[in-house]
């Protein structure tokens, strides 16, 4: 405490010093908050809140997993493991064990709360000593120079994340904790993330591992939500609770501005989940505890970034996976979306337990804040999405006989985007759930992935994209790399996209003219179509690759192929034309943890100086 009390007293004399956060702003915020720090949902002590949940299946299935933990040791998470990073680039030892201690930590907080009868708290109380002793809750991919490991804490994604957990678990559980282990989750949350954030958010001390407060990627979302809602719940001072809401809304512009204007993120499907989850988080606390006077979803860009989770689907509840962060879109947060724009309706939001997820989420939706169920609006897609910012179409059709269907998503865009692979011109093809060719997704995190041999992989690089090869030469990184939209012209019955990509290569091929990709999804015909138009100042090699990892058959031809994705469930058959011989391979693109895509290569058998290839899909 004394700490946080030295912190109130310097909060007047550093205001106005660095421009972050107004005394007048402050001020404002201030009146808006209660006099005391207050638990988001409920404290445990609220039977009445608590005993609902308990008395539900999921709240019955939760104790039970808790009661499977309790016989459990606390699981280890080693220093040797931590070091395994610095040493040999391996991230994914330690990070699996600290996973489980801190899922397991959170299992046992729910239990508790919903049974209130003490039987967790003792190893509840474990796990909190554990995790206080730890060198650092930094994740060590984020201390290369171990300057954390060693006891200079900065915060990172998963440092915040533990310091909201710990701040749920004292405020949650109040008196019922020992006043030690409360004691002891406040000295450390100051240490490890109060302190150093203050220090850099005010200007007193640049921290280097809090280039996020300025960033404009999913960690300024993450870190921001997690520092304000553990201050809320743990800062006695309402000034400096204040301070740390103030600073927030100077951080948050940063992050918004990382989706384009169109609200499409560059970073992918799965890193929407994570960065604007948060800000969905972060910005239904704060309307809670300012009564409404703090509104993060004000600017109107919030309410695109949301649709972007609707638009972004190829079929429903499925994505394409460019850049890192491929997955699909989260119910969870789709329900986290209705509370601030009820007119965005998912029927997979509707059906998301009151319970899932962490303390994070749940607190959020399990207290009475969940709008009553109303009729779902966004289950059936448009027949496209199109985001011109960003220069990412995705076009669907659907038959009446068919919940499943027939879908495509293209991306012009350039090599300098968040979470970037250099992809300029990749696709996505997906037939009735199931994608069957383009764009491989992302690789299993390691230390080269962020480093200057990133693109190094074949799954980020250019190669393992179903883009051009030309003269030998791959995409390079950089914002010069780009398309330009030359054609958008869509219809009922068909889009066309045509995209200039010769500055993606014009850097690395001299001889290179013109390079212009044309997507033509007709769906009056269940087909996609990929057409290059290549010139060149002299003869040069021309390559086109389709990605897939599907099984597929070759005719006799070689130019005739049938994508299978298992029995009963219809098949794709793609072909290619071209205006002079090729040649056939076809080569495994290896991605560790992850499975194994298919390149197959279309390579012209002589040098040209304007050729065109195009690459047809249709339903078979």
């Amino acid at each position: 405490m004394e700490k946080l009390l030295v912190m109130t007293t310097m909060a007047a004399c550093v205001f106005g010093a660095c421009g972050a956060a107004s005394e007048k702003r402050v001020a404002e915020i201030a009146a808006t908050l209660p006099a005391r720090p207050t638990a988001e949902g409920a404290c445990a002590a609220d039977r009445a809140a608590w005993g609902r949940l308990a008395a539900t299946k999921e709240g019955a299935a939760a104790v039970k997993a808790a009661e499977e933990r309790l016989g459990q040791p606390v699981p280890d998470a080693p220093d040797a493991k931590y070091l395994e990073f610095t040493q040999n680039g391996n991230r994914r030892n330690y990070e699996a064990d600290l996973s489980r201690r801190l899922s397991n930590f959170k299992t046992l907080l729910k239990a508790e709360c919903l049974e209130a009868k003490g039987r967790f708290l003792p190893k509840l109380v474990a796990y909190v000593d554990a995790i206080c002793a730890m060198k650092s809750w930094t994740l060590p991919a984020h201390d290369g120079s171990l300057s954390c490991f060693k006891g200079t804490p900065h915060v990172d994604l998963v440092s915040s994340a533990i310091s909201l957990d710990l701040a749920f678990c004292s405020a949650w559980l109040g008196d019922a904790l020992p006043a030690a282990t409360r004691a002891k989750i406040l000295s450390e949350v100051d240490r490890r993330t109060f302190q150093p954030h203050l220090r850099h958010a005010r200007g007193q001390e640049k921290i280097p591992g809090h280039w996020w407060f300025h960033g404009g990627n999913n960690w300024n979302s993450v870190c921001n939500a997690n520092v304000v809602r553990a201050a809320l719940m743990l800062v006695e001072d309402r000034t400096l609770r204040a301070e740390f809401v103030a600073l927030a809304e100077e951080s948050v512009p940063y992050a918004l501005a990382g989706y384009t204007a169109d609200g499409y993120c560059s970073e992918g499907m799965g890193y929407w989940n994570y960065g604007y989850g948060h800000h969905l988080e972060m910005g239904l606390a704060l309307r809670a505890a300012t009564q409404g006077a703090v509104d993060l979803f004000a600017d109107a860009k919030t309410k695109r970034v949301m649709e972007y989770a609707y638009g972004f689907q190829i079929q429903h509840g499925l994505s394409p996976h460019f850049a890192d962060g491929g997955g699909n879109p989260s119910p969870l947060y789709l329900a986290l979306g209705r509370q601030v724009w009820p007119d965005l309706v998912d029927s997979s939001a509707l059906k998301v337990p009151l319970l899932a997820g962490d303390p994070a989420q749940f607190a959020l939706r399990a207290f009475g804040q969940e709008p009553a169920p109303t009729e779902p609006t966004r289950d059936i897609l448009p027949i496209r999405s199109w985001f011109p910012d960003a220069q990412v179409l995705v076009s669907r059709v659907y038959h009446p006989a068919r919940t499943l269907s027939f879908g495509v998503a293209m991306k012009g865009g350039h090599n300098n985007e968040l979470h970037n692979h250099n992809d300029v011109g990749s696709y996505t093809v997906m037939l009735d759930a199931c994608e069957m060719a383009g764009d491989p997704g992302g690789e299993v995190y390691t230390r080269r992935t962020f480093s200057g041999r990133r693109y190094e992989s074949k799954v980020l690089n250019s190669y393992g994209h179903p883009v051009p090869v030309i003269g030998g030469k791959l995409q390079p990184a950089g914002r010069k790399a780009a398309a330009k939209v030359l054609t958008s012209a869509f219809s009922p019955d068909k889009d066309v996209l045509v995209l200039d990509c010769t500055a993606a290569y014009a850097s690395v091929v001299p001889a290179l003219v013109s390079l212009v990709r044309t997507f033509e999804f007709d769906r009056t015909a269940d087909r996609f179509t990929v057409t290059d138009k290549v010139a060149f100042k002299a003869p040069t090699t021309f390559e086109v690759p389709v990605i897939t990892y599907r099984t597929w058959k070759k005719d006799a031809d070689g130019l005739h192929f049938v994508f299978d994705k298992s029995a009963g469930v219809r098949k794709m058959e793609m072909s290619v034309a071209a205006s002079a011989p090729l040649t056939f391979s076809v080569e495994d693109i290896e991605n560790p943890g992850r499975a194994t895509a298919r390149r197959l290569s279309f390579r012209f058998a002589e040098s040209v100086t304007s050729a065109t290839l195009a690459t047809t899909y249709a339903t078979h």
